[in-house]
């Protein structure tokens, strides 16, 4: 036998184990999603891409659950807190431009926002280190809200007259507040509303057709996925919203094809320069020289050693994420049509088995409202006036903080009356009285309190 065809029969069979490795991968991906967007029930488009080439795209779950029409892969859907990165760049271009600086008081722009103790620059609403409270936390008796046209001043008014929560640049807190103040310095100096600056400047350029601030004339309704949550256990359609509530912190509306072409041209840079997505991905430093983990609408992270530059969204019926591995040329974008979806958890998941390394996952907990009913409420820690309350949000269980709105953590059950929180590293183990009924909790993070219920 010759060299040569010593070679041709080795390359052959390297070839079939690449394909037989893609295609277990594929097989592992979609059993998987499968099980995670069951087909009756709103769902999910998700799309993978490697070394520039789509190697996953599919659709599943429900667009419309009265109608009971699928999700299509060519869905627009609202991406919610992924527009971040957006409005950073059009921030960046305009410091490029010398049109504004990172150090820039935002006074400088928008007039209406008052002095604060210390002052607050394009830089630190940018890296979400400003001290701004967040004002995006309404209550079910408020939704209204959502349908209510706001100008960015109205938006801006629930918060303005807030301290600061902390001295700018000392820590790391991410607020929604921060980028309705982005978008009105986008307008000001630009001249154009920022559904005009994105589409002339970022969207045309990129040939993203299927991508806007909210919904333009040409989306035809067939191509929008209805958006659902979870209410007392019941699934029900999301409130009717309008782009203007969201603005600049997350009303664009896209595709994954378009978010593909926008990953890409974070790696190629045809319009984007060095400086703009050096920026943006590049993780920020507190005063103390400590990581933040987010760069300009963007978080930094880590997974299974290669670094991640990652984004997610929530709104009122949808769920978004898009996971980029640089080092890896890997792209995860997940699209879900019902809020407060776990698509950052399956991103990574789904990157993970590409990479040839899954990760743990748990099984989706199909959460019963009824059944958790019992651990609803509001508890006060022993010889303390400090309480939290447990609640469930969508098919989420949440320890939540009453003073501080917005910032609570995610609850997993681990057994017979005890959950845990990975985000704050706790767990928790209910009591009950004689009669079986709720009483309180002891908590084990960092050593026990205990927690009696009071409400």
């Amino acid at each position: 036998m010759n060299i040569r065809l010593i070679f041709i029969l080795l390359l052959a069979n390297a070839l079939s184990l690449q394909l037989w490795s893609q295609d277990s991968q594929t097989k592992t991906i979609k059993t998987f999603l499968e099980k995670e967007y069951p087909e009756n029930r709103p769902g999910a488009v998700i799309l993978i891409s490697k070394n520039n080439q789509i190697i996953f795209k599919e659709a599943f779950g429900l667009a419309d659950l009265k109608k009971k029409k699928p999700i299509q892969t060519d869905m627009v859907f609202q991406i919610g807190s992924m527009t971040k990165q957006f409005t950073s760049v059009a921030i960046l271009q305009l410091i490029e431009l010398g049109k504004v600086s990172l150090d820039d008081p935002i006074q400088n722009y928008v007039k209406y926002f008052p002095q604060k103790k210390y002052p607050v620059t394009i830089h630190h609403l940018l890296s979400q280190t400003s001290g701004i409270p967040e004002f995006f936390d309404i209550d079910e008796e408020e939704t209204y809200l959502l349908s209510q046209e706001h100008t960015p001043e109205q938006l801006i008014s629930y918060y303005k007259s807030q301290p600061l929560e902390f001295e700018p640049d000392t820590k790391f807190q991410y607020s929604n507040s921060n980028y309705p103040l982005l978008g009105v310095v986008i307008e000001i100096v630009s001249g154009m509303s920022l559904k005009e600056y994105f589409r002339v400047n970022l969207f045309e350029p990129l040939e993203m057709s299927s991508t806007s601030l909210w919904y333009n004339d040409e989306m035809k309704t067939k191509r929008i996925a209805k958006g659902y949550r979870s209410y007392q256990g019941k699934l029900i359609s999301s409130p009717k919203i309008v782009g203007s509530v969201p603005y600049a912190a997350g009303a664009i509306v896209s595709t994954v094809d378009d978010l593909l072409v926008w990953n890409r041209e974070i790696k190629n840079k045809t319009i984007l320069t060095d400086f703009v997505v050096e920026s943006l991905i590049t993780e920020k430093r507190t005063t103390s020289g400590a990581g933040t983990g987010y760069g300009y609408g963007f978080f930094i992270k880590d997974l299974l050693g290669h670094k991640t530059i990652q984004h997610g969204g929530n709104l009122y019926g949808f769920t978004s994420s898009g996971l980029y591995l640089p080092t890896q040329y890997l792209f995860v974008c997940i699209l879900s049509n019902k809020s407060l979806e776990r698509t950052e958890e399956v991103a990574n998941y789904l990157a993970s088995v590409v990479l040839g390394n899954p990760v743990e996952i748990e099984d989706r907990n199909q959460l019963e409202y009824a059944k958790f009913e019992e651990y609803f409420g509001t508890y006060q820690l022993l010889g303390n006036s400090k309480r939290i309350e447990i609640l469930m949000i969508d098919d989420v269980l949440v320890l939540d903080f009453p003073e501080a709105k917005g910032t609570g953590t995610k609850l997993t059950i681990i057994g017979t009356d005890k959950m845990e929180s990975k985000a704050v590293k706790a767990q928790i183990q209910f009591t009950r009285n004689d009669k079986g009924n709720i009483t309180g909790f002891t908590a084990d993070q960092n050593g026990m309190t205990e927690w009696k219920k009071i409400e």
